[in-house]
């Protein structure tokens, strides 16, 4: 949808509330005041009926049923002190209805009616009680009342429409001029700019806030565009640098690629190595031989999907990044690592948090995350005694405060950083924790370094590309560890907004 129609439609509408909502509000209010006297005029007039009984004497009862056939009073009841029924003419309604006004003397009740919305009622229904114990009843029609106020309603419901046609033509008149067109101007020309024409500017000629704003998107223009060829100067420069650069760490990164790839892809090696032996051996199930080739075709497909990975080092990846179930994830690299010769004698003990978020990343590199430090968890315990021999692997989620912080476009401008504006985020974390000889102190901060390690084989690859992984996505490998005691490994992720993973919450 368009900016101008959006805004518009919306402005109309809030007019159009605005005005049926107020003048709504004024004409139920009316019609109630009117309605409210029309109603203490009837009142009174019964009272004046009662007054003129009481004159004539309840005891000439002919002169009475003159009296209130005089005063049009059609339905009513006469009776003694006994409450026999001395004349009646008509039918009285059986439901005297809402109480109206009540006395020793006189009871008025409203039949048929009443509250915001129901009306002047129908009629009143009289009770007036004679000092000897008679008591006359009868009805006053309201019909007459309320046509009456049909008519004011209907006068009311005009005044409201006309009404409403002139303030929503004046608003929209107005704040088209004052405020749709100018904005839709500055869309216009932040769409040329947008499309390459970096010369274009805005023009509105209205001195409130919308011409302040078109002022101020003016000079972000004019910083853009000069920003905007500053980098293709710096470009052009890069551009004739970039073929030297490329040279001087072609050998750099061809090493770097092959030392990786040989520590990764040893991991899947070693469980295909594994499975080979077994079926060596034999099985005698041919149902266990399926299997045994179906994890060995998986791991197949994880070493063709690591070599992938490392030839696509020098390009963007093409993958895109979906809400990945840790809990799932963690269940399924579990039964892929499970098999593997390092885990022959370890015991793994699993804690899954039910219904923690999903995190956006890429599922095949989250998993070679997991596999790597559990495999890393495995050979920590090599040597320990049988209570030892145990990886914890554990999920949750936590809250963490960050500050706002802001740096300009530049490279020399300063950052911002505003204390007061701390925002909370949600974020997910597996841990995996053994009980090994741990990392000696001071080295913690050096095993994500490429070609670091504290084993007697292997690259010193694997957690710096761990590391590299979970950064590319927003998150943190953190590392606790005390000599002797073992080591835990948290690889904390931003949550997604998705819909939570239903996971189990342990085993």
């Amino acid at each position: 949808m368009r900016l101008t129609t959006g805004i518009r439609t919306q402005l109309i509408a809030g007019i159009i509330v605005t005005t049926i909502a107020g003048i709504g509000i004024i004409g139920v209010l009316s019609i109630k005041i009117i309605e409210n006297n029309a109603l203490k005029n009837r009142l009174n007039e019964a009272e004046m009926i009662v007054r003129a009984i009481r004159t004539t004497g309840t005891g000439e009862v002919e002169r009475v049923v003159s009296l209130l056939r005089a005063m049009d009073i059609d339905d009513f009841v006469i009776k003694d002190a006994r409450g026999g029924i001395v004349t009646q003419q008509g039918t009285l309604p059986k439901d005297r209805g809402e109480p109206l006004f009540l006395d020793e003397d006189i009871k008025v009740y409203r039949v048929d009616g009443g509250g915001w919305f129901g009306g002047p009622a129908r009629m009143f229904y009289v009770s007036a009680f004679h000092g000897d114990g008679t008591e006359v009843s009868f009805t006053i029609s309201l019909a007459d009342l309320r046509r009456e106020l049909w008519r004011v309603t209907g006068f009311l419901l005009l005044y409201a429409l006309i009404d409403s046609v002139i303030i929503i033509g004046i608003g929209v008149y107005f704040l088209s001029k004052g405020i749709v067109k100018p904005i839709d101007r500055l869309r216009s020309t932040a769409t040329r700019i947008a499309g390459g024409r970096l010369g274009e500017r805005v023009d509105v000629e209205v001195d409130n806030e919308i011409g302040s704003l078109a002022r101020s998107f003016n000079i972000m223009a004019e910083r853009l565009e000069e920003e905007i060829k500053r980098l293709e100067r710096v470009n052009k420069e890069l551009l004739s640098t970039q073929e030297e650069l490329l040279r001087s760490s072609t050998l750099a990164a061809m090493g770097r690629l092959a030392a990786g790839l040989a520590h990764e892809i040893g991991n899947p090696l070693g469980a295909v190595q594994g499975y080979l032996d077994i079926l060596l051996k034999g099985v005698g199930d041919r149902e266990e031989e399926r299997e045994i080739l179906r994890r060995t075709e998986k791991e197949i497909s994880r070493i063709n999907t690591i070599l992938r990975e490392f030839l696509d080092i020098a390009r963007p990846s093409t993958k895109t990044s979906q809400p990945v179930d840790v809990n799932r994830l963690v269940e399924e690299t579990v039964s892929i690592v499970s098999v593997h010769r390092a885990f022959k004698d370890r015991r793994l003990d699993i804690s899954l948090e039910r219904n923690i978020p999903r995190v956006v990343i890429d599922e095949g590199k989250l998993r070679q995350v997991f596999i790597n430090l559990l495999l890393n968890a495995a050979e920590a315990v090599e040597g320990m005694d049988g209570e030892r021999k145990v990886v914890t692997i554990r999920t949750g989620r936590e809250e963490r405060t960050r500050r706002d912080t802001h740096r300009g476009r530049r490279r020399d401008d300063p950052v911002f950083t505003f204390p007061e504006a701390q925002v909370k985020e949600e974020y997910v974390f597996v841990e995996f924790s053994d009980r090994g000889c741990g990392i000696p102190e001071g080295e913690t901060l050096r095993i994500f370094d490429p070609f670091y390690t504290t084993k007697g084989h292997g690259t010193g690859l694997g957690l710096f590309v761990s590391q590299s992984i979970i950064k590319t996505y927003g998150g943190e490998i953190e590392v606790r560890s005390r000599e002797g005691e073992g080591t835990t490994f948290r690889v904390v992720l931003p949550a997604s907004t998705t819909k939570p993973s239903q996971g189990e919450g342990g085993r």
